[in-house]
């Protein structure tokens, strides 16, 4: 009887043991389990949306902001759509917990009237503001307001957000970098087209679309290219893709220099696109251009650059559409919306893949 509850006292004083190491290791377990950190961006936006003036989508982590008669955020797997606000938000930059843009300042006394959307252009004035909102939809401040006074700084036509510093051309084609509180404003460039940020060096074109390079506080400004007219189409690893206009038909040749050896090298002859809607992203050139020489039938393409093979992508339903923008791993365009005038429709097919992909609640179109 006394062999038959020492057994059992033994059975009992295991058991507890067990539960207290299996406790203890989960603890431990939970304890150490990795959290996921939130994707931030350095830069806000890739300039070459910001450069051609048709930004209007960005990406940030999972989230994709985009303006469609109003910013709205929506998750990459379709879900979570919300509205952040009503502005048109233009320049669309996103860093941490803020979203950067520019809209048209609002004339207060009609600002927020009801009313249909072809008729929105009449409650703003001919000025911009530059504005930040929360990733949320809160907090939305202004950090400058234009004017109509001749030469006004505070007129922002293209904005660049990297890191904590904001880079900004007023409507006189002046480069500006300051704060993102709008503080520490300094003027870096009296005329510039287009700007890329590679290391500590941003690279430019002046007025007569020559290659500059300048360091990003404005000194050691050198000339990278002799060549002129040229336009700046993409960066990618170690080379600035631009193309040079061959004929009206809309015929370019595609060339790349390199960024720390400055030689320079043809990547593309004869390449038909539609009004210069090039954009480089990874191995890959994205374009539109028409399936015919009736400039019908505008096409979203894709050109790979290391053996010049294109595939046609998507056939758009309107030839005047101007919207193609990158946005982390995908490329977004836009196409007249088949259910409201007032809206466009978004699409994104992934670098390299073909497959075409509606943006919203969980709506997709497969295929070419």
């Amino acid at each position: 009887m006394v062999q038959h509850k020492g057994k059992w006292m033994i059975t009992i004083a295991m058991a507890v043991c067990l539960i207290v190491v299996l406790g203890f290791g989960n603890q431990q377990t939970m304890a150490t389990a990795p959290t996921k950190k939130p994707v931030i961006n350095v830069m806000g936006s890739d300039p070459v949306n910001i450069n051609s003036h048709r930004s209007f989508v960005t990406v940030q982590g999972e989230w994709i902001f985009y303006n469609n008669d109003g910013l709205y955020k929506i998750k990459q797997d379709g879900s979570s759509l919300q509205k952040l606000s009503s502005d048109w938000a233009d320049n669309l930059n996103v860093v941490g917990d803020w979203i950067y843009y520019t809209r048209n300042k609002p004339r207060k006394e009609i600002y927020q009237l009801e009313m249909p959307a072809y008729d929105i252009n009449d409650t703003y004035e001919d000025v911009t503001e530059l504005m930040k909102i929360k990733t949320d939809g809160s907090s939305k401040t202004v950090i400058k307001s234009g004017s109509l006074a001749e030469g006004d700084p505070n007129n922002v036509q293209k904005l660049y957000v990297v890191g904590d510093i904001i880079y900004y051309a007023d409507g006189y084609g002046r480069l500006y970098r300051m704060d993102t509180s709008g503080k520490n404003q300094k003027k870096l460039l009296d005329q510039f087209e287009e700007v890329y940020f590679y290391q500590d060096w941003i690279f430019y074109t002046n007025e007569s679309r020559q290659l500059y390079k300048m360091k990003r506080n404005g000194t050691q400004k050198k000339l990278v290219s002799k060549d002129k007219e040229l336009t700046l189409v993409g960066l990618s690893g170690d080379f600035i893709y631009y193309t040079k206009w061959v004929d009206s038909s809309g015929v370019e040749d595609v060339y790349k220099i390199g960024l720390k050896d400055g030689k320079t090298s043809l990547v593309k002859k004869g390449l038909r696109s539609a009004d210069n809607r090039i954009i480089i992203a990874g191995n890959h050139l994205y374009y539109m251009f028409y399936m015919s020489e009736m400039y019908d039938s505008l096409t979203v393409g894709r050109m790979n650059l290391a053996d010049g093979k294109t595939t046609p992508l998507y056939r758009l339903i309107r030839y005047s559409s101007q919207q193609m923008n990158i946005g982390g791993d995908f490329i977004f365009f836009d196409n007249d919306s088949a259910s409201d005038s007032s809206k466009v429709d978004i699409f994104k097919v992934k670098l390299g893949e073909n497959q075409v992909e509606k943006v919203g609640p969980k709506a997709k179109y497969r295929g070419k």
